[in-house]
C-alpha cells in the first residue's frame, strides 16, 4: 500500500524558484508601493486595505510600539538580556509576557464589542442598553472590563488620537459607539471614571474594520516587537549584564533557618 503523503496547506503565501507570492500578489511588486500596515492587513484579511484603513493600520502599529520600562514585556525583555542570551530570546520574553494585565486586552474587548454589537442587531437593543448590561454584568462577576482603566494614566492620550482619526478616517462605527457608551455606563452605574485605554480603542477600530476578535492580540504583538528590540539591544550595549533585584529589596517571609 502506498504510504499517504501528508499534505501542508496555506492560503497566505506561496513559494516558487525566485518568485514570493503573497496572498496572490508578488512581493517584490509590493515593496516600495505599499506600507507595512496594508501588508499587514493584506496577510490577516487577505486583501489590501483602502486608503483610509491603510493608514489607520499604520496608526495602531505606531500607537502600540512602546511604554517605556513601566510595562512587563519590556521588563522581561531587559532581564532576559542582560543575561547573554540571543536577541531573538530576549524578545521572545517580552512577547511572553503579554497577558491578560499587560497587552491581551485587545482582543477580549474586541470580543465583547462584536457580541454586543450581534445582540443589538439580534435583539433591537440600543447600544445604551447593551452597554449597561456590559458594565452589570461585569460589577455582578467582580470582573474589570477589558480596555478600560491604566495604572499611569488618567487620560490615555493614544485612545484620543485614535478615535478621532478613526472619525475622520469614516471608520467609526457602531463598535466604536458601543466602547463609548460603554465608559459612560461605568460612570453612570459605578460611580467611577475608568478610562477607555489604547487597547480598547483598538479592539473597537479593529471590530468596526472587519477583523475577527481573534487578531487582537495579533496587533499587540507585532507593534510592541520594535520596541523590544530596541531594550533587548540597548540593555546588552549599555546596561551591566546580569540584571536582577537587589538582596536588600527581597523580602522573605519564611520560616527562619532550621536544623536537620
Amino acid at each position: 500500500m502506498k504510504e499517504k503523503k501528508f499534505e501542508w496547506r496555506t492560503a497566505i503565501s506561496k513559494v516558487e524558484p525566485n518568485k514570493i507570492i503573497i496572498r496572490g500578489y508578488a512581493l517584490d511588486k509590493i515593496i516600495g508601493k505599499k506600507s507595512f500596515g496594508e501588508v499587514v492587513y493584506l496577510l490577516w484579511m487577505g486583501k489590501f486595505p483602502t486608503k483610509e484603513e491603510g493608514k489607520m493600520m499604520n496608526a495602531m502599529l505606531v500607537s502600540g510600539c512602546d511604554h517605556s520600562l513601566a510595562a512587563p514585556s519590556a521588563d522581561a525583555t531587559r532581564f532576559v538580556a542582560s543575561s547573554g542570551v540571543p536577541l531573538q530570546a530576549s524578545v521572545a520574553s517580552g512577547i511572553i509576557a503579554l497577558g491578560k494585565y499587560h497587552g491581551g486586552s485587545i482582543e477580549g474587548c474586541a470580543k465583547i464589542l462584536q457580541e454586543g454589537i450581534e445582540e443589538s442587531e439580534r435583539l433591537n437593543k440600543t447600544l445604551s442598553q447593551i452597554a449597561n448590561e456590559i458594565v452589570q454584568k461585569h460589577h455582578l462577576q467582580k470582573k474589570r472590563i477589558l480596555g478600560f482603566g491604566h495604572p499611569y494614566h488618567k487620560s490615555d492620550p493614544r485612545t484620543k488620537k485614535l478615535l478621532k482619526l478613526a472619525k475622520d478616517l469614516k471608520i467609526y462605527g457602531g463598535h466604536c459607539k458601543l466602547v463609548s457608551e460603554i465608559e459612560q455606563s461605568i460612570k453612570n452605574i459605578l460611580n467611577k471614571k475608568i478610562i477607555l485605554n489604547v487597547d480598547g480603542a483598538i479592539a473597537s477600530i479593529i471590530s468596526d474594520m472587519g477583523f475577527p476578535y481573534k487578531y487582537g492580540k495579533g496587533f499587540y504583538i507585532v507593534s510592541r516587537a520594535a520596541g523590544l528590540v530596541a531594550h533587548a539591544i540597548e540593555q546588552e550595549e549599555r546596561e551591566k549584564p546580569f540584571k536582577a533585584v537587589p538582596l536588600d529589596q527581597i523580602i522573605y517571609d519564611g520560616p527562619e533557618e532550621r536544623s536537620l
